[in-house]
């Protein structure tokens, strides 16, 4: 009887494992059928690039980070070096760090302007191409349903 049990449920996983086969393979027919239907109509898929372009290793920031930084050390070791009293070090600091905020507030102005400037309308043509490139409702429920 374990025999028959066993050979039954390989039986059973054999069959579902066609299913799921045959489910795979209506899709892709599905997917190549819309693919012509897309290059027939004269779309193609967007282009990337072909070829790997490197990113900048660093944000756009760090050289005025940087700037900023050697800055302020720049004003701490002009007045030690002069040989000013803690007082006097401390307020050219502060008057320091005051520039420093003035210039990221200025900064910060001009790219809050400039986000608020409206961005340009998406294309028509580029969301129906990605519309097109979506599968039907119908597709996914036949994949989920086959994949049960």
């Amino acid at each position: 009887m374990s025999e028959t049990r066993s050979e039954a449920d390989e039986l059973d996983a054999a069959l579902q494992a066609f299913a799921a086969a045959d489910a795979f393979e209506r899709d892709a027919a599905e997917l190549r059928a819309e693919l012509r239907r897309l290059r027939a109509a004269g779309r193609t898929a967007p282009s990337w690039g072909s070829r790997w372009e490197p990113r900048a290793a660093l944000p756009d920031a760090v050289p005025r980070i940087a700037a900023e930084a050697a800055f302020l050390i720049a004003a701490a070791v002009f007045v030690g070096v002069a040989g000013y009293g803690g007082v006097t070090v401390v307020l050219t600091m502060a008057a320091a760090w005051l520039v420093v905020l003035g210039i990221e507030s200025v900064l910060l102005r001009e790219r809050r302007a400039a986000a608020e400037q409206p961005s340009p309308e998406p294309s028509p043509e580029g969301e129906a191409f990605l519309e097109a490139l979506r599968p039907s409702p119908s597709a996914r429920s036949r994949s989920s349903s086959a994949l049960r």
